[in-house]
């Protein structure tokens, strides 16, 4: 296919959903739900043509940490809840330039021979986001499609989306970030060599670096965390931050210390699963507080996922 190579999915019906899905939350899960029930009424196929990454890298010609899911994992939610087909459409200068008209004739009708749409309040596309679902449905009749518009999904009357999640993350609010996401934010990444002070402590930490640059990374601080190693799961605490009781670096590390654990996990991937923000990175008078703040926060930590295990 012209716009989707090296991507293959064969289909009979297509019902399609197009936008970024970054975060893959629960506004996105209600769509989904009801893009894959549509594909089954017609014993068609629930299609979702995204971008990776955003589109606005491309119109403003810089990147930023900001994704909220990486690619693997962004796909793996997709069709877990009722994609059956990903198709990544390459954004580039020549797409961002596309009228409304073309992409619709060009890429949805005459590529992916579309018969249904399913979208969200919040679908655009083509030249400066005039394709809309008012567009689609103004050209119902002259392609012989159908199109239908979802609702947003509101949580104490507000909107669920990316931007309101990533806000929420930016602030290290984690536990209002993973209510909206229907899951707690995570970070998986490459565990690297650091400065191995935490060693001289008692705290030895791991360093990740995520596998992707364009990562949004939560705000500097605290957090209880869990952090998964292969099928293995562990509970810590994690710093963002400086660390400027020990260090006078100038580059935001995410060091983790993992409790009851022992071994070496240099360039192994970890998943670093963020549930709640202790505090903010403080600079202590002496590394005996410091060692003091820590162990605190390891036995918050244990508390915590203590209750959570608890029976009620």
């Amino acid at each position: 296919m012209k716009y989707f190579k090296n991507q293959k999915c064969k289909f009979k019906y297509p019902v399609i959903t197009m936008g970024t899905f970054d975060g893959v939350h629960l506004g996105h899960q209600k769509l989904l739900k009801i893009l894959s029930i549509k594909a089954k009424e017609k014993n068609g196929e629930a299609i979702v043509i995204t971008y990776f990454h955003h589109p606005l890298e491309t119109i403003h010609k810089k990147t930023f940490p900001y994704l909220l899911t990486e690619k693997d994992r962004k796909e793996r939610l997709l069709k877990k809840y009722g994609a059956d087909c990903v198709f990544y459409l390459h954004f580039d200068n020549k797409m961002a330039d596309m009228q409304p008209e073309n992409f619709l004739e060009d890429i949805l009708i005459n590529e992916i021979k579309a018969k249904e749409f399913v979208v969200g309040y919040d679908t655009h596309f083509g030249k400066e986001r005039k394709g809309d679902f008012l567009f689609l449905k103004e050209n119902e009749d002259k392609f012989g499609y159908l199109v239908d518009l979802v609702e947003p999904l509101k949580i104490r009357n507000r909107i669920i989306s990316s931007s309101l999640i990533r806000d929420l993350i930016r602030e290290g609010n984690m536990q209002e970030a993973a209510e909206f996401l229907g899951r707690n934010y995570s970070m998986t990444g490459m565990v690297i060599k650091g400065h191995r002070i935490g060693r001289g402590i008692g705290y030895p930490t791991i360093n990740l670096r995520p596998f992707d640059a364009h990562k949004l990374i939560p705000a500097i601080g605290v957090y209880i965390c869990e952090i998964l190693v292969n099928s293995r799961k562990f509970i810590g605490v994690t710093n963002i931050g400086y660390s400027p009781t020990l260090k006078q670096i100038s580059i935001k590390e995410v060091e983790t210390y993992i409790i009851d654990f022992e071994g070496d996990l240099y360039e192994r991937k970890v998943e670093i699963v963020f549930h709640k923000r202790l505090r903010e990175e403080l600079l202590f008078d002496s590394k005996h507080d410091l060692v003091e703040a820590i162990r605190h926060d390891v036995e918050v930590a244990k508390e915590y996922f203590g209750c959570l295990s608890s029976p009620p």
